[in-house]
């Protein structure tokens, strides 16, 4: 196993990945629903700019290629704890031909198109990875420290005045402007709510209204 660091097997986006089926598998999800959740994995791999230039879908599905190739040609052993992973995920099926056919399920997803939230909901999982600048703002929201709402929205919005605003602030104000447009799609926005429970519109406006103003006017 010479062709891969510690990061594919420990924490990189085949471990994600086969982390995102376990979970699915023990929810007790159909083959309609593990497709849907690979469907959700090449959307959240698309979402980003700078995900989508470097870690494709293109690049995951090679790495199970490449993977299940080198399981068929060598005797070595995977690392204990990912073979653990491959295993629950592959739930019974042989993890060659598992490897190989998620690979061939996230191809085929991929030639057919990005599914939009409408079509295919939101994921607590997905919603965890797009909004983890929202959900860490939560402080800001909900914190008694401040005499009124506002108050602690400016001071979230200017606490990392100046070094870290540019690195911070423009990923909150994208995050805030994705959840907004969820608004009308009942299904994914339900999820935003669970997992950011005060995500209502009035108060990501309020923060978007704060956080752009901050940027137009401080910067």
């Amino acid at each position: 196993m010479t062709l891969y660091t510690d990061a594919v097997f420990n924490n990189g986006i085949v471990a994600r990945c086969l982390d995102v089926l376990i979970a699915a598998r023990e929810e007790g999800a159909s083959a309609p629903a593990l497709r849907q959740e690979l469907a959700r994995i090449n959307r959240t791999l698309a979402g980003n700019e700078a995900v989508s230039w470097a870690m494709p879908s293109g690049t995951l599905t090679a790495l199970l290629d490449l993977i299940a190739g080198d399981l068929e040609r060598s005797t070595r052993t995977l690392p204990e704890a990912f073979a653990h992973r491959l295993t629950a995920a592959a739930a019974g099926q042989d993890s060659v031909d598992f490897l190989k056919s998620t690979a061939a399920s996230l191809r085929e997803l991929q030639r057919e198109g990005i599914s939009r939230f409408d079509e295919l909901p939101m994921s607590s999982w997905e919603a965890e990875l797009r909004f983890s600048y929202l959900k860490g703002f939560s402080w800001w929201v909900e914190s008694e420290e401040y005499d009124d709402f506002e108050a602690g929205v400016l001071a979230g919005v200017e606490s990392e005045h100046p070094d870290c605003c540019a690195e911070r602030v423009p990923p909150l104000i994208a995050e805030l402007h994705t959840a907004l447009m969820l608004e009308g799609d009942d299904a994914s926005y339900a999820v935003l709510r669970s997992t950011v429970p005060w995500a209502a519109p009035p108060i990501l406006r309020e923060i978007l209204r704060s956080a752009s103003a901050h940027l137009l006017d401080a910067h």
